[in-house]
């Protein structure tokens, strides 16, 4: 008895440790080690450099000779050659069955770079989707560090407008007992029970708003359940910093890097085209085994040299006009991405003091409005000023403070903006910058 009740026991604290774990929070270190192995953007972009380098292998080149085997079998209705002639005045012997097996080796040993071009085209197309598959882990972790950022946000808003509800309704219940004793109309009641509903509604909003987030964040998770509030570790707001990288140059920013990978292959491309219509030279060798109905096999073998001399190919012509415009394309591309990041870069930069100076502002306007509904609300008591004054200024007061708690969010997604763009961003930062961090 005492046996069971002890197995019992540790069941009971197995199953307790089990139930402890999973109900621990996730934190953001975990959720963007997770969001990395499951987020569909990430593996996409892997298995497009996994594809990439495969296609850019050794075996790709066309300097590897190539081996082809074939085997045939032929019923004829008249008598064909089994063997060629081997022998002055001898008739080769005849049948009506033949059965071959042929092995053929082909080596390419010059064409003039063709070859080089296209592998080291594949190569820097392999540079380029490793390249996009680093800023597609950069953009799961910022997705993911500002999914937290969001949360936190919403968490907090929820907070200010569940606090607005209950002053209202305390505010509710001071404007009844002064209705009771006919200091007030019964319009004011009316008014502040419009003010709660209003109130109410938004909370609806920012759990709806919550709801969403958390089903897109448990999507990038590869969660089966989808998370609750309660799910996620909350983050520790700090100080408003603003990120600002050192080396923050045109070349090294990934999607420059990636573009000039691509205009790099394009190049290669056109090149290899152009050598196309150069001569080839190949070595090649071949195994023939070919027998009738008796079985007797015959073993013919060859080797060669052959020089192919491109006269005149129209699709090949149509290639090369198609890859240089290509080419050209490409550098238009690259000019705009260059344009494109300088653009972003400075817009970012921008947004960043612009909220910086807005959460300044908005800090202080905050203060400014506490006090004012605090010396309204007390005027309003003693009969000094109307309602409609004081509501508006209580409006006022909830926009600003979650103003204030969106402009700290916001901060902090664009810093996280900034550090992919230059290609800066990976877990640690992110955490930092998420949480208001020096660097």
């Amino acid at each position: 008895m005492v046996r069971i009740t002890f197995i019992s026991l540790l069941v009971f604290l197995g199953f307790s440790a089990v139930t402890l774990a999973q109900e621990k929070p996730i934190s953001l270190a975990e959720a963007i080690d997770r969001s990395l192995e499951n987020a569909t953007h990430t593996r996409i972009a892997k298995a497009n450099k996994e594809a990439a380098e495969a296609g850019s292998g050794i075996l790709s080149s066309d300097y590897i000779p190539t081996i082809n085997s074939s085997f045939s079998y032929t019923r004829s209705q008249y008598p064909q050659i089994v063997t060629p002639i081997r022998a002055q005045g001898a008739f080769p012997p005849l049948d009506d069955q033949l059965y071959e097996a042929n092995i053929q080796a082909n080596w390419e040993i010059f064409d003039f770079g063709e070859s080089r071009a296209m592998r080291r085209k594949a190569k820097a197309l392999a540079d380029a989707a490793n390249i996009k598959y680093e800023l597609a882990r950069m953009e799961t972790i910022e997705s993911t560090a500002s999914a937290y950022i969001q949360l936190h946000q919403l968490k907090e808003l929820k907070k200010v407008q569940d606090e607005r509800i209950q002053t209202l309704k305390k505010d509710k219940e001071q404007l009844k007992a002064l209705y009771r004793e006919g200091r007030i109309a019964e319009v004011d009641l009316l008014k502040i029970d419009d003010a709660i509903v209003e109130a109410e509604t938004a909370v609806i909003t920012t759990e709806n708003n919550i709801d969403q987030l958390l089903q897109e964040l448990s999507d990038d998770l590869g969660l089966e359940h989808q998370l609750n509030p309660d799910d996620i570790a909350p983050l520790t707001f700090n100080e408003e910093v603003l990120f600002n990288p050192d080396h923050a140059t045109v070349d090294n920013a990934p999607s420059i890097s990636a573009a000039k990978e691509q205009k790099k292959a394009a190049d290669l491309e056109a090149r290899a085209s152009y050598r196309a219509f150069l001569p080839q030279l190949n070595l090649f060798a071949t195994e023939l085994l070919r027998t009738g109905s008796e079985f007797e096999i015959d073993d013919q073998w060859m080797v060669g040299i052959r020089f192919n001399i491109p006269l005149f190919a129209g699709k090949r012509i149509v290639n090369n006009q198609v890859k240089k415009k290509e080419a050209k394309s490409q550098q238009i591309q690259l000019e705009q991405t260059r344009q494109q990041y300088r653009q972003q870069l400075n817009k970012l930069t921008n947004a960043q003091f612009e909220t910086q100076k807005r959460i300044q502002s908005t800090k202080t306007r905050t203060k400014y409005l506490e006090e004012t509904y605090r010396i309204e609300s007390k005027s309003y008591t003693q009969g000094r000023s109307t309602l409609t004054d004081l509501l508006t200024t209580e409006s006022k007061l909830n926009s600003v403070r979650a103003e204030l708690i969106a402009m700290r969010a916001q901060l902090r997604i664009l810093n996280l903006n900034i550090a992919v763009l230059t290609g800066e961003l990976n877990k640690e930062i992110a955490i930092k910058l998420a949480e208001g961090k020096s660097l």
